[in-house]
Order: structure tokens, then C-alpha cells, then sequence
């Protein structure tokens, strides 16, 4: 009987994804509590398992003995289950911890499990994962039981299971995908400074290359833009990726993030971190882009607030100042209110 006792709580752990070392810990804790229901507390007290045969060997006070579950009864046997089933679930849950606390910072894969209103189940095989709504990339759909890829940003205790949270929208999403597609990251050649992210609509990703013989860009960008072509499809297909050359001179970053715009002259405050960036008139809608997403990205990117403008609208400006100044003010067109004659003594008869 302890055998199979013993064979049931095996399997057990083996579906909880537990160590066995750690199930017999658990059952040597179980069997304490039944004891001291059984028989009463004890100044010291040890369990012995021999894993083979089944059998169990109660220490109390120096004195060893042999056991049989038999031994104890009905309501100490339930204590002692509940115990083993509480460590398991404890195991399991310092286990399912461990094991993703160290992923923080890595894509994991799993399968699309539930749907809570806007969130996302995925299931990881033994535990899931958690996709809030806002870490989603907007307009994308789930189908349950797809297979999908996320990146792991954090993993929090609870008092139940360990809640992992993923995401695909996080900016770093687009740096692990690319490190997939392009082994020179992973070999150290190419390194990847900053993101800049919309989620859903465009990124850029400045790039640099640890050897003089790698052109970061083309690297990354792949024969024909395969690689590149890669990340995009995994994002959905309709988000942009601008892979740019990354520069410590703010002002080559700024050139290169506003491409393909050309012919830029930027004038930089780096003490408020401003940047005004003078473009041809033919090329502003180009630097600014479709609904100034080129601007808003190179503003995250550079860490600077940029202006973008072009000789027409510098012009459009200044006239338009100019105007409002020579305008005469509310207080020169209003005519001013005539004071009332004073009133007279009335003449009495």
C-alpha cells in the first residue's frame, strides 16, 4: 500500500512539473503532521522513505520505528494529503517562478488558451501567461489554440500562481525578433542602440556595427529585405520597420531617423534638447510623414523634441506675426462710450 501511495503522489508531481526530490520532501512533511495527530507532538521528529520498496521509518525522540499508512487514521491520513498537496502546489508555484523570472527579457511560445474581455490566455504547457489588452498590438485578432510568440517583460508573485505577463507591443519585442533573424547581433557584429515604436504602424531601429567590414543596415535588412520582411510578417504584416545607421552625433541620428527625406539642415539646443530641422518644401510632407509618425518616432529616438519646417512655412509664419502686429488692438477700434451729461437740480414752480 505505501508503494502505491507513493507510485500515485509520483505521478502527481510528474503532472505539477515538480522535482521528486521536492515530492518526497512534501510527503515526509505530510507524514509529520499525520503523526503528531496521531500519536501527539514529539520533542524531535524525522521520516525516513526508502524509495524503492515503500517502506517508512518514524524517528520520535531517538527511537526508531517502522510505519505503515495503515498506522494512522481517517483524520490525520486528510491532514497529511492536504499538507503533500499544499507543498506540491507550493513547489510547483516556486518552480513555475524561477523558471520564467530568469526569461524576463526573452520570447517565450505558447498557444492562444482563453480569452478574459480584452486579455489574452496563452497557454505555456505547464502554467500560462498573461497578454493584457494594452500590450497587444492593436488590430490584431487571436484565434484560440494558434500558436503565437510574445515577449516576456515581467513575472509577479502572487498569492496564487505566478502571474507572466507578455507582450507584442513592447518596443524590445521588434530588438528579440530581429536578433532571430540576424545571427550577427547574436555573434556581436551588429549591435542595436535604440527603438522607437508605434505599435501596429511603424518602428525604428537604430542599428551599429562592431566591425568596420558590416554594413548594419543592409545586414539587418537582409538579400532583398528578407530578414526584415521576416519581423514584419511575425508583427502582423502592416507594421513599418525603418532600420536606420545609429550615430552619437545628434544631428547625423536626427539626418538619418528623417530619411528618406534629404537635404536636411538641423540646428540643435542641447541644453533643452530641442532640435529645428529645415527641410525643401518639395520634401516636408516626406520628414514628417503620414500623420507625423516620421517625427513623433525621431523625436522618441533622439530623446529630443523636433520641429520640422521648411522655407514656406517659416514664411507662412512671419507673415502671419507680422500681421497680428500691425492689427490695430480691441482697445484703437472700439469706440470709446460717451460719458452721460450730469444730471440737473430739478427747477421746482
Amino acid at each position: 500500500m505505501n508503494v502505491e501511495f507513493l507510485e500515485a503522489l509520483e505521478e502527481m508531481a510528474k503532472d505539477e512539473g515538480i522535482e521528486r526530490d521536492d515530492l518526497y520532501e512534501a510527503v515526509k512533511k505530510g507524514l509529520k503532521v499525520a503523526y503528531i495527530e496521531q500519536f501527539g507532538p514529539a520533542e524531535t521528529l524525522d521520516v525516513e522513505i526508502d524509495r524503492n520498496s515503500g517502506d517508512i521509518k518514524i524517528t520520535v525522540n531517538g527511537e526508531t520505528r517502522e510505519i505503515k499508512l495503515t498506522d494512522f487514521g481517517r483524520i490525520p491520513t486528510r491532514k497529511a494529503e492536504e499538507t503533500i498537496k499544499q507543498e506540491i502546489t507550493r513547489k510547483r508555484r516556486e518552480m513555475v517562478y524561477n523558471r520564467y523570472n530568469i526569461k524576463v527579457g526573452e520570447l517565450i511560445h505558447g498557444s492562444v488558451h482563453r480569452f478574459e474581455g480584452g486579455n489574452v490566455w496563452i497557454n505555456l504547457g505547464q502554467t500560462e501567461a498573461l497578454l493584457p489588452e494594452d500590450e497587444r498590438i492593436p488590430g490584431e485578432r487571436y484565434r484560440q489554440g494558434a500558436q503565437i510568440r510574445a515577449y516576456l517583460y515581467k513575472v509577479e508573485k502572487t498569492q496564487g500562481d505566478p502571474k507572466i505577463l507578455v507582450s507584442r507591443a513592447h518596443k524590445d519585442f521588434v530588438a528579440k525578433l530581429l536578433e532571430l533573424e540576424v545571427p550577427e547581433i547574436g555573434q556581436g557584429l551588429l549591435k542595436i542602440e535604440k527603438i522607437a515604436r508605434e505599435p501596429g504602424v511603424r518602428t525604428k531601429v537604430a542599428v551599429r556595427a562592431l566591425s568596420s567590414e558590416i554594413d548594419p543596415v543592409g545586414t539587418c535588412v537582409g538579400a532583398g529585405g528578407s530578414r526584415v520582411k521576416e519581423v514584419v510578417r511575425e508583427l502582423g504584416g502592416n507594421e513599418k520597420i525603418d532600420i536606420i545607421r545609429y550615430s552619437m552625433d545628434m544631428r547625423e541620428l536626427i539626418k538619418n531617423s528623417l530619411e528618406p527625406a534629404k537635404g536636411l539642415r538641423i540646428e540643435l539646443d542641447e541644453q533643452k534638447k530641442e532640435a529645428r530641422v529645415l527641410v525643401a518644401n518639395d520634401e516636408l510632407s516626406l520628414a514628417i510623414g503620414k500623420g507625423g509618425q516620421n517625427v513623433r518616432l525621431t523625436a522618441k529616438l533622439s530623446e529630443y523634441k523636433v520641429e520640422v519646417t521648411s522655407p514656406d512655412e517659416i514664411k507662412k509664419k512671419a507673415e502671419k506675426q507680422a500681421a497680428e502686429k500691425t492689427e490695430p488692438s480691441d482697445s484703437e477700434t472700439t469706440p470709446k462710450a460717451e460719458a452721460a451729461p450730469e444730471a440737473q437740480p430739478e427747477s421746482r414752480p
